[in-house]
């Protein structure tokens, strides 16, 4: 069923298609109270130590994405029913304002975080990664369809496991099941008996997940105001480029506190806290058509009095084509810890724009460094990063033969804070893509 069309800030029609997924309703989870309630988020200074090289471990090995139409972009894809994808900008830069606590850019959308991709769609493909960094370096991806292959199966979801080191052995696992989701009293997406949830307001993720005898819950509160979407062609949440097939993608929590467990085979229970990452991508093509690598960041670091946040994408087109997005923002701490953080102070949403943002990945060293330039509510101190890929964390491989690979990073950073530079900690993972070879 098609909404009536509507014009856009372009001038042209837009319509939205209804996606007919199976729903399923979800009760909200994120302790033994409500995000209204004023549910404490908990510090600890082991969030933002920078993580060593890993040791060579055993493995266990188990068995193991509407139609948008505008006089300015002719690429058709389907969202959700009120998400931001695809909705035109006439800026793409929220610069360094130092008191609006968020931007027009990267305000929260819980919708957002839905399957924009049908679930029934035989083409097209999405994922969901959680990433943490804190007692365990731990990924998690869940998705549908293939970011390699041209078709897939209907419906056919699967979730990616990889946590190093749990007492000396690497978990590794892959499950499948059929990917529903819930739009009814807060928000989920499940596969098989596996679910993450999340509130209207963006404001908890809650992660349940059992496989291969392991049980792992996670808590993560968001502790910032802001998501955030790249906007190639001013286009929300595009990565690619205008006139071509859609890659899109967004990232709904930047830094989250997590609290949780993990319970063994064994029974042992395992307390977990740290920082986590929820990135969310998809596009309607396997991506050799038309990308050729991409890649992507998040970098948290620590001072004793704010917490900077700083992602970036970097996407390389086949016809050589390169675009890079990046966003800052930084959280400002009260005299104790609390569910919220005044935030976000300095912030930047970059798409495109090497005057603002300018990046260094080098392969060779294993270096990534990254600048954002001051501006004179900073004294016209400029934002830096440094850090070096650590460890690789895990790598999973498509049917049609993608490669993903996850890298620890750790390194330092520069940056202005009440007129003054600092400097501190920061640590943080590393995502790339590589086609297969064509």
């Amino acid at each position: 069923m098609w909404e009536t069309p509507e014009k856009d800030s372009c001038g042209s029609s837009r319509a939205e298609a209804l996606l007919a997924g199976t729903l399923r309703l979800g009760r909200y989870v994120g302790g033994s109270e409500s995000p209204s309630s004023g549910l404490k988020a908990h510090r600890s200074d082991s969030f933002y130590l920078p993580l060593s090289p890993l040791p060579m471990l055993p493995i266990r090995a188990f068995k193991v994405f509407a139609v948008l139409v505008t006089a300015c972009q002719s690429v058709v894809l389907g969202f959700q029913p009120g998400s931001d994808y695809g909705q035109y900008r006439t800026s793409n830069l929220y610069n360094c304002s130092g008191s609006f606590p968020t931007s027009n850019l990267t305000v929260k959308n819980s919708v957002d975080t839905l399957p924009q991709i049908q679930p029934s769609s035989t083409s097209g493909w999405e994922q969901w990664e959680f990433i943490t960094h804190g007692t365990f370096s731990i990924v998690l991806r869940w998705s549908h369809g293939d970011q390699s292959k041209a078709h897939s199966a209907d419906s056919v979801g699967r979730i990616e496991v990889v946590i190093p080191d749990v007492n000396g052995t690497t978990v590794q696992t892959t499950m499948f099941g059929k990917l529903s989701y819930s739009n009814n009293n807060g928000k989920e997406v499940r596969i098989g008996g596996n679910s993450f949830k999340w509130d209207d307001a963006s404001a908890w993720y809650n992660v349940t997940l059992n496989v291969d005898g392991y049980s792992l819950v996670l808590n993560s509160y968001s502790a910032m105001l802001d998501t955030f979407h790249p906007d190639v062609g001013y286009y929300n949440g595009r990565l690619s480029s205008v006139g071509g097939p859609g890659l899109y993608g967004s990232i709904p929590v930047t830094r989250g506190q997590i609290s949780g467990y993990l319970v063994t085979p064994d029974s042992q229970n395992i307390t977990l806290d740290g920082l986590a990452v929820l990135q969310h991508t998809f596009s309607e093509q396997p991506l050799p058509v038309y990308v050729n690598t991409y890649s992507s960041a998040i970098i948290w670091g620590y001072s004793t009095t704010f917490y900077d946040t700083h992602a970036f994408y970097h996407i390389q087109e086949l016809n050589g084509t390169v675009h890079e997005a990046a966003y800052l923002g930084r959280a400002i701490a009260g005299l104790v810890v609390r569910s919220d953080f005044q935030s976000t102070w300095d912030t930047y949403a970059v798409t495109d724009d090497t005057n603002l943002y300018q990046l260094a990945i080098d392969p060779t060293s294993q270096t990534i460094n990254a600048s954002l330039p001051g501006c004179s509510l900073t004294n016209n101190i400029s934002y830096t990063f440094n850090v070096t890929e650590s460890s690789i964390i895990g790598q999973f491989t498509d049917f049609g033969g993608g490669r993903t690979t996850y890298y620890a990073l750790n390194g330092t950073t520069l940056a202005p804070y009440g007129g003054s530079i600092a400097n501190g900690t920061i640590a943080g993972a590393y995502v790339v893509y590589e086609a297969p070879t064509r």
